[in-house]
């Protein structure tokens, strides 16, 4: 009877054990990491005034959810939005926790019925933007990770730093010019878009049009680059960023060339006056209930003066129309 009872204790210690076992980190998790990218990271207040700083992590095995607690100066700095990685796949719904507040940034968030994931990535990123020059902390104040066997720990990691300063080498200046658009009294609303600068990166910058006589276009300050010009007015034809129109800015008297933009591009997003258009605006004139591209000069109804705007620049481009301007 003793004999059995040894026996069965020996059985119930391997089966503990073995439960045990199971529980215990793989001991590649004692090489998991976080840290912050890029460090230092730096936003320029007389720039583009944001920067994305991407938490970590690098190592891991079999992770399924983490916990991070991040402040910073909220004087300085704010974080405008966060986002997932490209490490978990996860969804904000499966964030127990999701605070931010200027200073702190508070996420704690797990996978749903989805494998572990082991190696390195992004586990979120920030977007941050600058209130005053200055130097702020990023600090980790808790970073906790689990894997799929409910196993929590705390990896090393690292803190960061963000800069919030003045880029001395961008120099700011101005833009104005002159748009109008063909059929209309009423010339507001246009959108002209800056693209990315070519050479400080500084951009993209979109102002639209105002109603004023002579120039009604002001970009009041842009840094001195050089620049992809393109417009994105419906109905009409457009200068496009493959059109490749470019201007220089330097330190004052920007000026871009007067430009009417022609009307009658209906179905307007290839920039060709066509049987499309015709067809288009054609069949809705007189409607009382019309599809609001076929009203081309936006004056709230379908008429002649639609059709005639179409038929007056049929197998029109906008290669062909603005074929001078901005060379």
């Amino acid at each position: 009877m003793k004999k059995r009872l040894g026996t069965l204790f020996m059985l119930m210690l391997m089966v503990l054990g073995s439960f045990f076992f199971a529980f215990k980190p793989a001991a590649a998790q004692t090489g998991t990491t976080v840290d912050l990218t890029p460090n230092p990271a730096i936003i320029y207040l007389n720039g583009t005034n944001s920067q994305v700083v991407e938490v970590w992590v690098k190592d891991a095995v079999n992770l399924n959810y983490f916990e991070v607690i991040l402040t910073y100066d909220a004087n300085l700095a704010s974080v405008d939005s966060w986002a997932f990685g490209n490490f978990f796949e996860m969804q904000l719904g499966g964030c127990v926790r999701n605070t931010n507040t200027p200073g702190y940034l508070w996420l704690a968030c797990t996978q749903l019925a989805k494998p572990g994931k082991s190696g390195s990535g992004v586990m979120f990123k920030m977007t941050m933007s600058g209130k005053k020059a200055g130097v702020t902390p990023l600090t980790l104040d808790k970073v906790e990770l689990a894997n799929t066997f409910g196993y929590l720990f705390s990896p090393a990691f690292t803190n960061g730093t963000l800069n919030v300063t003045y880029n001395a080498t961008i120099k700011p200046t101005t833009l104005s010019g002159s748009f109008s658009l063909q059929g209309r009294t009423n010339n507001s609303g246009v959108p002209v878009t800056l693209s990315v600068g070519q050479y400080a990166s500084q951009g993209p910058y979109t102002v639209s049009t105002t109603n004023v006589s002579g120039s009604n276009l002001s970009f009041p300050s842009v840094a001195m680059d050089v620049y992809t010009v393109s417009t994105n007015q419906a109905r009409y034809l457009n200068i496009t960023p493959a059109m490749g129109r470019q201007i220089a800015l330097l330190a004052s008297g920007n000026v871009l060339p007067p430009l009417s933009l022609l009307g009658g591009n209906a179905v307007w997003t290839n920039n060709e006056i066509d049987i499309f258009d015709v067809a288009l605006v054609s069949g809705e004139i007189g409607e009382i209930s019309f599809d609001p591209d076929a009203d081309i000069n936006g004056d709230g109804k379908v008429d002649i003066f639609d059709l005639a705007l179409v038929a007056g620049n049929y197998e029109m481009t906008s290669a062909i129309a603005y074929a001078e301007w901005l060379q």
